[in-house]
Parts: C-alpha cells; structure tokens; sequence
C-alpha cells in the first residue's frame, strides 16, 4: 500500500513537472510563437499593438479589429520604416520580461530571460542609434542582462 501510494505521488509529480516545462518550452526566442494574453495586449505601448496587428498571428487575433490601419501608419511614420520593421522582436521581449517575474522557479525565469535578452538584442542590432526607442531598447536589453547575472559587461552593436 506504501509503495503504491508513493509510486502514485511520483507519477502525479511527474506528471505536473512534464506539463509545467511543456508549457514554459513550448514558446519559443521567435518574436510571434505567442499570443499575448489579455492584460499583456493592455500594457503594451502603441507602437507595439500597430506591428503586431501587422503580423501573421495578429492578423488573426481578436486584437486586429481593435488597431486601426491610420494608427499602423502613424506608428511606421514615427518610429521609422527600419524601426518599425524591427520592433515586433522587442515588443516580444517586454512579454517575455514581463513573464519572467511571474513564474516560480529560477529555470524558467532564466528561460524567460533569454528569450527578452534575444529579442531586445535582435530589435537593438537592426534599429539605427537615432531611432526614438533606441535608448529604451538598450536600456531594457542592459536589465535583462543584468538579472540573468552579466553585470557590467557593456552591450555592443
């Protein structure tokens, strides 16, 4: 009876570690292998909302109707074709940061780091150093370094 209780309680806790890291490793370092959740879609700045609506996935997400085309346009204006092109990665990453200070043990936090350290990098190394974001890309590429434990290593092009 012992044993066979314990080998159910293994097989449960099995079974939820497989599951937990199918649902951490099923996303991927690409920019669009998610969807962003509600609330995510809600803190994500403007420019952000007009290059996902642009992409595949979000052309068919409930969030496409609620970004209009003039606000895509504005937004490719601002920030600049290069800028605008490239951000879809660093918005990706302000998902992953996000994510990373919500789950409960340090392997997929440092999973979730990675994945923001990868695409701010992607987003850092193909906007110019004029770019209005350029600062704020930078900016959080530096943090995510730092909280995966590179402090003081300066981030270069």
């Amino acid at each position: 009876m012992n044993d066979r209780r314990r080998t159910g309680t293994r097989a449960r806790r099995l079974t939820m570690i497989a599951a937990g890291a199918a649902a951490v490793l099923s996303g991927t370092a690409h920019a669009y292998d998610f969807k962003p959740a509600p609330a995510e879609w809600a803190m994500w700045p403007d420019y952000c909302k007009a290059r996902y609506v642009t992409t595949t996935v979000g052309k068919a997400s409930p969030y496409f109707a609620m970004f209009p085309p003039a606000g895509v346009q504005r937004w490719r204006t601002l920030l600049g074709t290069q800028t605008f092109d490239a951000v879809h990665h660093y918005c990706a990453g302000l998902i992953w940061m996000q994510r990373s200070s919500l789950v409960t043990t340090d392997q997929q936090r440092s999973y979730m780091l990675r994945n923001a350290e990868a695409e701010y990098r992607y987003t850092f190394e193909r906007i110019p150093p004029t770019s209005p974001i350029y600062r704020e890309v930078a900016s959080n590429l530096q943090l995510a370094r730092a909280m995966l434990g590179s402090y003081g290593t300066p981030i270069s092009r």
